[in-house]
């Protein structure tokens, strides 16, 4: 099957995977492993402290209870097991870990393990590996595509992936998220077949870049106010660095660490007594990286060109003068190699792999170095492989110089990430954000919520649901319009979260927002409250709330002839046996309002129309023209077939629609007797990009441009439905699904 028909983008839950063990980097170093057999335990046989094996770690979140356990064991006298705690909230997640030095050579590395499964639902149990260099993520993947859930007796998994050749570190893992219990045991790792306990160690060679080790305690630069001359310095200090990044050949080899050089620079820049002095001073750093190989003219014949290179700036005498324009130029033309140290793309799909980026993550926060670094490499990292970068509101050079005296006016950590959020939400990509569960902004939200679910409708702030099991709630009525906030009108609250709340659109952002709108480091919240009647003030209760538990049936019979789908929580190839059973209905809704635990773009379609028909094409970047990018040919969905479903088809969307949901709503609108019903979505699609900051800030971004195969846009825009409806309050109170009685008027009409 073609590459991108596999495609999924990132899930909420991968996310979390993928964050979470960004951070084991942090702590391989103190858990240095093997060069001799007797120090692997890939049997989990011995013992080590805090009830682990030994070798192993503890890196999922809190919440989960990890541990060795000798009351089960496929073989041996022990296994680890991992269950979920009373307190395991949303985002939690249980990884059991085995890193070691990936000091061996060879092409593809494998792991297997054996897993046993206990009543496992609302999540998935796995394995996992992850491939690291020194600066960053280089491989991933998990089983979680497989959908392993249920119960299940001992049972052996496999994952498999390529060897970099410049990887410093490998973790291999089991995971589970959900209810339930998992146990996993007898690990076994092969590279290209042999066991890796047979195999000797090797010394791989460190790229020059790697080698420069000069900032690595810290900078040492503090800027005090700017100066407008200063900024206007750095502005197009910050353009030249990313533009020479990213086109020059000896950085592109890996001989030169870019970040080093601008710290080398910057005070030279900041001293500059011209803007004159200031461009001499970038003439002579670039220069110093030795003479361009011989040139050839830019290609210009590239067809299906969405975005070209924004690269009109060089040429503006009044920003860039002769001799560096002339520097800057020159590398436009020269030969780049086929691979870059610090990108590279993912096989098959394009997406834009951001590598050798160190994370920092010993930073002081008052470094202007390190903030200033932090701001260019984000800047340009959107500026030449953000696919949608046309798409955003505001001028992204205005963001650049606009964030540069921010960024310097960063006094702590808590001022430091919450600038960065602002910056990333200056992309306006619901992907884009701080991922990793973060303890000093999980203070700044609030520890503590009040147990209720609010949805935007006709403009006000609802409760749409109250969770049971709460002391003090019952002053809250679902339909209740929350005006008020300890005192503070729920306008102005909303003005100020936003700020820190990235994401495509307006609904989306709303969305996130009223995620934490309740949230609190008290233990009550005043809410002033309008219902049916008069308006009423009341003291609540705030506590942890588990709200990720969904009892929702994969499928389900409605009114005897519809048939309804929520793939939500579909088990891995259930659709085949639902649609077994559904073929024959008067209609279909599925149900798109969550994130399908099962990928059925192509599995689904295959029976709602009559032959293969394109419903996307997408848009990747380029290593030799940094800031192009072209769309690929449309990809086609369905078969052939006369016995297609010939009932009506009804796909219900809202801004929880995300990503592979919106992906899959793109697939199955294609189809004869299609309609989509709903609001605006997380205009949030393609695979996701990581990219880490210093500070060991985990971001990601949409790697890949989406579009219809008419060139459409959705990125932002999100799935424009059909038939575009909201929730209303009186629906709210009545407890009505306002989009599935529309759905089922659809089907009947």
């Amino acid at each position: 099957m073609d590459l991108l028909k596999k495609r999924a983008s990132v899930t909420y839950l991968a996310n979390r995977i993928v964050l979470c063990i960004g951070c084991w980097a942090l702590i391989f170093y103190a858990c240095q492993a093997q060069s001799a057999e007797n120090e692997w335990n890939f049997d989990f046989e011995k013992k080590g402290n805090q009830e682990l094996p030994a070798q192993c770690i503890n890196l999922g979140t809190e919440g989960y209870t990890v541990q060795q356990d000798s009351s089960t064991a496929y073989s041996g006298d022990y296994s680890v097991v991992m269950y979920p705690q009373e307190n395991a909230g949303e985002q939690s997640i249980g990884i059991i870990s085995h890193p070691f030095s990936a000091n061996y050579a060879g092409e593809n590395i494998t792991l297997e393990g054996y897993m046993k499964l206990e009543d496992v639902e609302d999540g998935f149990a796995g394995l996992l590996m992850r491939i690291d260099s020194e600066a960053g993520p280089l491989a991933f993947n998990n089983v979680e595509e497989e959908n392993i859930h249920g119960t299940q007796d001992w049972k052996k998994y496999t994952v498999t992936l390529s060897l970099p050749k410049d990887a410093t570190r490998i973790y291999v893992a089991g995971i589970l998220s959900g209810t339930g219990k998992a146990w996993f045991d007898n690990f076994s790792v092969t590279i290209d077949g042999t066991d890796i306990r047979e195999l000797k160690p090797v010394e791989k060679p460190k790229a020059l870049a790697a080698q420069d080790t000069e900032f690595d305690e810290g900078s040492d630069i503090q800027l005090a106010d700017l100066s407008d001359l200063q900024t206007e310095n750095l502005y197009l200090l910050g353009k030249v660095w990313g533009y020479v990044k990213y086109n020059h050949p000896e950085i592109a080899l890996g001989n030169v660490n870019w970040d080093y050089e601008l710290l080398r620079v910057l005070p030279k820049i900041t001293n500059a007594s011209s803007e004159e002095a200031a461009q001499q001073a970038m003439v002579d750093w670039i220069q110093q990286l030795g003479p361009l190989a011989e040139t050839s003219e830019p290609n210009t014949s590239i067809e299906k060109v969405k975005l070209q290179p924004d690269t009109g700036w060089i040429s503006s005498d009044a920003l860039v003068h002769y001799p560096l324009q002339n520097q800057l130029n020159a590398l436009a033309r020269v030969d780049k190699p086929k691979q870059h140290y610090y990108l590279g793309f993912a096989p098959g799909v394009g997406n834009p792999i951001f590598q050798h980026e160190k994370a920092y993550s010993g930073m002081s926060f008052s470094d202007d170095g390190f903030t200033l670094l932090s701001l260019f490499r984000y800047w340009n990292m959107i500026e030449y492989f953000f696919p949608n970068r046309h798409l955003m509101d505001e001028d992204w050079d205005a963001v650049l110089r606009d964030f540069i005296p921010k960024m310097v006016s960063v006094e702590d950590e808590l001022s430091y990430k919450l600038t960065l959020l602002e910056l990333i939400g200056k992309v306006q990509d619901t992907h884009a954000n701080i991922w990793q569960r973060d303890a000093v902004l999980e203070e700044f939200w609030g520890g503590n919520i009040v147990p209720v679910e609010l949805k935007m409708a006709e403009d006000q702030v609802v409760i749409s649901k109250v969770f049971p099991g709460f002391d003090g709630v019952d002053a809250l009525q679902i339909g209740d319009i929350i005006t008020e906030v300890n005192g503070q009108p729920v306008d102005s609250l909303i003005t100020e979260k936003s700020v820190y709340a990235p994401a495509s659109n307006r609904p989306t952002q709303l969305r996130d927002v009223l995620r934490r709108l309740l949230r609190t480091n008290e233990d009550s919240l005043t809410l002033t409250l309008q219902g049916k009647g008069a308006q009423v003030v009341a003291s609540v209760p705030a506590s942890s709330v588990n709200f990720w538990k969904n009892d929702t049936p994969s499928h389900t019979l409605l009114e005897d002839s519809i048939g309804y789908i929520y793939p939500g929580s579909l088990a891995r190839g259930e659709i085949d046996t639902i649609m077994a059973d559904f073929m024959n209905t008067q209609g279909l809704i599925i149900d798109l309002r969550c994130y399908p635990s099962d990928f059925i773009v192509f599995s689904l379609s295959k029976y709602l129309m009559p032959q293969p028909t394109p419903f996307v094409s997408f848009t990747h970047g380029s290593i030799e023209a940094p800031g192009l990018f072209t769309f690929t040919d449309p990809l086609m969905v369905g078969e052939e077939r006369e016995d297609y479903y010939q009932g009506d088809v009804v796909i219900l969307i809202n801004e929880t629609t995300q990503s592979q949901a919106e992906y899959t709503t793109m697939a199955l609108r294609v189809a004869p007797n299609a309609t989509v019903v709903g609001s605006t979505t997380a205009g949030a699609d393609g695979n996701v990009s990581e990219i880490i900051l210093p500070g060991n800030i985990r971001t990601m971004i949409s790697g890949i441009g989406v579009y219809y195969p008419d060139g459409e846009e959705t990125q932002r825009v999100g799935i424009v439905p059909d038939i575009a409806l909201t929730p209303t309050i009186e629906g709210i109170r009545e407890g009505k699904d306002e989009l599935l009685e529309k759905a089922k008027e659809v089907i009947d009409s």
